[in-house]
């Protein structure tokens, strides 16, 4: 068997043949170029602009003041605890202390139903991207193609969340996270095999989703260059299969799988129920189109809340209470059945991936076919911790001259000024 080694693969990419373990009539491989929630916009222009999604725009910047003083504070301690002069506000930090304005001064972030739902804007259009989950075209919204049906509560709750808010590629959170896998952080590839002749029309196919350790390679233009090699990386999380057909190059499931992919947020772990696939194969040899499934919402709302929620709070424009009570509103499914609580809400992504080649793990052949790698996937590495310390949603900082927390004392100016310390 010919051997390469890894490097001269990522090196030369398409001008490398690998043997191919022969299984599948034919097999079409990509790397994940962008994926992002599947959030439809219908401005004209701008993120906090009105649009046929968001008639009234983004949710408005919250005036934290009034917050903190409807939640018991006095005017004068919350306007202190958001004056930049105060030594235990952080400029990249936020202010640890507006967690705690839930009754009896709770930690909202740990405890949201301490205090009354603030309010989410939601969309309200009718129109939304994603997948026909439940099977039933009376339930859903109605695609930009016109195709009822579609399920993604997800986007109804949060898109007019202005992190969530924008054209295509355009969202700051897709920004975000697009922006640091394509610079590396982590990698996806998909491949598909099919039984019959025609890879466009083929009733057996099957897709599958894994991670690579190696690392996309940008073009001249700061674009992802098609044709590169990737190794697939066995993960114990990270994997999904599905059964599915194609249908004049729309690669469709054929049922649901229960699966867990790489999510591009802070939370990294997407686990989808009854998850399905719609993929277009384009004349390009590219590929786009979606991934939905119900997933849990309450790890959504925690991921925010470990991202240092005080911070995502200002920045973003949002009350995290009331991106938890959304949540928990909107959800429409439960594993346990139609009676049983609703822990999971219905969810797209949009995915675009370009050719590439994908080979088995140790390099010495091109794959051919869809397969499980979880067995030979090692332990799993644990996550590299933050550079700083996060906990219940406040950065801890031993440095502060005051700690925040339900019982701190909170300083007026009058004795900051003075240089006094409690």
């Amino acid at each position: 068997m010919q051997r390469h080694s890894i490097a001269a693969v990522l090196a030369t990419g398409a001008a490398l043949t690998f043997p191919q373990i022969a299984s599948a009539g034919w097999t079409k491989t990509w790397v994940v170029e962008w994926n992002e929630p599947a959030m439809y916009y219908g401005a004209k222009s701008g993120v906090i602009d009105p649009g046929t999604d968001c008639p009234a725009g983004t949710n408005r910047e919250i005036d934290w003041i009034k917050v903190l003083v409807d939640a018991g504070y006095t005017e004068e301690e919350a306007k202190w605890l958001r004056n930049p002069a105060n030594p235990t506000r952080s400029p990249v930090h936020g202010q640890n202390q507006m967690a705690f304005r839930g009754k009896d001064r709770a930690n909202v972030y740990v405890n949201p139903t301490s205090t009354p739902d603030p309010g989410l804007v939601g969309v309200s259009g009718t129109v939304a991207e994603g997948l026909d989950l439940d099977g039933n075209e009376k339930t859903g919204l109605t695609s930009p193609a016109g195709e009822k049906g579609i399920d993604n509560n997800f986007y109804q709750t949060l898109g007019c969340w202005k992190t969530y808010r924008g054209p295509p590629h355009m969202s700051s959170g897709a920004l975000q996270f697009n922006d640091a896998m394509r610079n590396g952080a982590w990698t996806t590839v998909i491949v598909a095999s099919g039984r019959g002749k025609d890879p466009l029309n083929d009733k057996h196919v099957e897709v599958g989703f894994y991670v690579s350790s190696d690392k996309m390679v940008k073009d001249g233009n700061g674009g992802v260059a098609r044709d590169y090699t990737f190794r697939i990386k066995p993960h114990a999380r990270y994997e999904a299969i599905f059964a599915a057909r194609t249908v004049d190059g729309a690669i469709v499931s054929t049922k649901p799988a229960n699966v867990m992919l790489r999510d591009p947020s802070y939370t990294q772990d997407l686990e989808l129920l009854r998850a399905r696939v719609k993929l277009q194969m384009q004349p390009d040899g590219s590929l786009k189109g979606y991934v939905g499934g119900y997933r849990p919402w309450k790890p959504v709302y925690q991921g925010w809340v470990d991202a240092r929620g005080t911070v995502i709070e200002v920045l973003t424009w949002v009350q995290l209470p009331g991106v938890y009570y959304a949540l928990r509103r909107n959800a429409d499914f439960s594993p346990s059945g139609a009676s049983g609580e609703k822990t999971h809400i219905s969810y797209a992504m949009r995915v675009e991936a370009l050719p590439a080649f994908v080979v088995t793990p140790n390099a010495t052949a091109q794959v051919a076919s869809v397969m499980s790698y979880k067995a030979r996937a090692p332990l799993e590495e644990p996550r590299p911790a933050l550079g700083i310390r996060v906990v219940d949603g406040i950065v801890i900082d031993p440095k502060a001259p005051v700690q925040a927390g339900p019982n701190a004392v909170i300083l007026p100016p009058q004795t900051a000024a003075t240089g006094a310390s409690q």
